[in-house]
């Protein structure tokens, strides 16, 4: 099977990047419904630049607070542990994979900007469907692509034909992955967040947003990445390596209940949003 082969390709990559001892500390901390605002502050405090990103952001349009946060204490107590752990986890991230790097046949900066307008447009969505973790969305449509930055800096020459492909046939980038390599992104993604042992839900949506009947339960959850990923790629906000425009799972549309007037709504929406996020790709790298 693909997972098996993949799996296999994955132990052997000797140079695999973990997720930052702090980042990982702070996940398992933020976990535990015992612990408090000072410990996760002592703990994001053997950091000093994580500290300052994160004043920034919190302070950033992207939160809006009409009083300045002066302190990581303040920040957490005003965010909440799940945006801290969240912002964190982004961090960390966006410092394995930053917008310079690869071999310029993916284009990182491209990517970063769809990736940054998928965060936006989840958000948008789940706020028309009245959740309330609509930065807990942001941050799953901002990394549910993780798996192409995987094989873009670890697959580099399969993931270099595979663009090539992608151009010669102008197809969709997981048709070329799926045709040249047996497997695609969200797979290589999805045991990645594994090994990191990412939050549940977030790692759903990074394995299954091309599919999110495979979600089960958590279908809808996929399904609102799934649909400001094609909504993305249709108004053509960065990148995410190819330009093809793939369909919506008519399930998904179905299941979000949305129409044509309420997406033409979030498309007046969207680009105001993305200049309140651009914080976060800012003060990440």
């Amino acid at each position: 099977m693909a997972y098996i082969r993949l799996e296999d390709k994955l132990s052997k990559i000797d140079d695999l990047p973990t997720l930052s001892v702090i980042a990982n500390n702070i996940m398992l901390i933020t976990q535990n419904p015992k612990s408090s605002a000072l410990e996760v502050g002592r703990a994001i405090s053997q950091d000093q630049a994580l500290v300052s990103r994160i004043l920034r952001i919190a302070n950033s349009t992207f939160y809006g607070f009409p009083q300045k946060i002066t302190t990581i204490t303040h920040a957490i107590v005003i965010l909440g542990f799940a945006n801290i752990r969240n912002l964190v986890l982004a961090a960390s991230i966006l410092d394995m994979f930053p917008t310079k790097g690869g071999d310029g046949y993916f284009d990182r900066e491209e990517f970063w900007k769809h990736s940054l307008a998928c965060g936006v447009t989840s958000k948008l969505i789940a706020k028309r469907l009245g959740l309330k973790n609509l930065e807990e969305v942001f941050i799953w449509g901002l990394l549910h692509d993780i798996g192409k930055l995987i094989l873009d800096a670890y697959f580099d020459e399969d993931f270099t034909g595979v663009i090539r492909l992608v151009k010669e046939k102008e197809i969709l980038i997981r048709d070329a992955e799926l045709q040249l390599l047996g497997f695609d992104h969200a797979e290589v993604g999805g045991i990645v967040a594994d090994k990191w042992g990412l939050p549940g839900a977030l790692t759903k949506v990074i394995r299954f947003h091309h599919n999110p009947p495979r979600a089960n339960e958590s279908m809808r959850m996929v399904a609102i990445v799934h649909l400001a990923d094609v909504l993305c790629r249709a108004i053509g906000l960065g990148n995410a390596g190819d330009s093809k425009i793939p369909c919506i799972h008519e399930g998904s549309w179905k299941l979000l209940n949305l129409n044509k007037q309420i997406v033409k709504r979030l498309f007046s929406e969207i680009e105001r949003e993305i200049m309140n996020a651009k914080a976060l790709l800012v003060f990440a790298n």
